[in-house]
């Protein structure tokens, strides 16, 4: 089967579909969570991936820590203003169907025998950032001891893979990368699909009108993950920005 990965879309529309349109075939989506917030068009994403949850073979759709929020499970005391004024046009524009879905999502689950999905840190799915150091380090132990060989996770909005080695190794790899998802343990972070941190295309600074999606595709027989970027134009969503 082969998975799409992504992660904090952030009610980023035009982004989206750019990953949905570059994607090519597959029958399984894996999102990460942070479908909302920041972005304006939270109706239209959420429409995306509950339609997609419905056609494909497989999906599993998670909350992140700005859906929680939208939910009333985190805390706004976590948040900067500008991440609580797209968590509050959100709640403006959202119908009560869609703010029920949201908040019964999960924040982390097992999608597969060996395999587990968070926003964030498995240890903390809705606020644990990983970044290589200790907090992943103990991610790992957490993993051996749970008998895990591979998680996803997003959050850090930066396209990463994590092997299991002290100090845990990190690779940030650009788009066209190809890693194998067998052997040793890893955590794998596709990036940011709507507000990406970093840069890991072949332009290091993207045309003015320009903007890279960042996602990955997961193929559950050959156990490679391809990461990819889609490009488009970011002007109109900037514009109509809450």
């Amino acid at each position: 089967m082969k998975i799409l990965l992504v992660s904090d879309i952030h009610a980023n529309l035009p982004a989206l579909q750019a990953v949905l349109d570059g994607a090519g075939f597959f029958s399984g989506l894996v999102c990460l969570g942070d479908t909302t917030g920041y972005g304006p068009d939270a109706a239209s994403c959420l429409a995306e991936l509950r339609n997609l949850e419905k056609t494909l073979e497989f999906s599993a759709i998670l909350s992140g820590n700005h859906d929680a929020l939208l939910s009333g499970h985190l805390s706004s005391s976590w948040f900067n203003p500008h991440a609580l004024r797209g968590v509050k046009d959100t709640a403006r524009t959202l119908d009560q169907d869609a703010k029920r879905w949201v908040s019964g999502l999960p924040s982390s689950k097992k999608i597969f025998p060996g395999v587990y999905a968070s926003h964030g840190s498995p240890l903390e799915p809705l606020t644990g950032y990983l970044w290589g150091g200790i907090e992943t380090a103990e991610v790992f132990k957490w993993m051996e001891a749970e008998k895990l060989t591979l998680c996803f996770c997003g959050h850090t909005h930066e396209a990463a893979v994590f092997s299991d080695y002290l100090p845990p190794g990190v690779l940030h790899p650009v788009p066209g990368r190809v890693v194998k998802a067998d052997g040793e343990r890893k955590i794998v972070n596709p990036g940011s699909v709507g507000f990406p941190r970093s840069f890991n295309g072949l332009n290091e600074v993207p045309a003015l009108e320009s903007w890279p999606a960042y996602y990955a595709l997961w193929d559950t027989e050959s156990q490679e993950v391809e990461f990819r970027e889609a490009v488009y134009d970011r002007r109109g969503v900037e514009s109509r920005m809450p």
